[in-house]
């Protein structure tokens, strides 16, 4: 199943189950929400409703969200 953490609650990860709703845990605590972001069951009642999207449509692209430390340098 693939998985997608928040890139701003990395101790969130957001999963696309077998029935194409999107299962968001964190810890021992886990909800389910359709791809749009809508609530259907489990403790966690809010979800980021963009990353359902973007999961929902995209279940095989878990390493795109990846960060990486960019550091600007100001040249004179």
């Amino acid at each position: 199943m693939p998985s997608i953490k928040h890139p701003f609650d990395p101790e969130s990860l957001y999963q696309v189950d077998e029935e194409g709703n999107i299962r968001v845990s964190n810890g021992n605590q886990w909800g389910v929400f359709t791809r749009e972001g809508r609530h259907l069951s489990g403790d966690i009642r809010h979800a980021d409703p963009q990353l359902c999207v973007w999961v929902g449509n995209n279940p095989g692209q878990e390493n795109q969200l990846r960060s990486t430390a960019v550091t600007a340098k100001r040249t004179l």
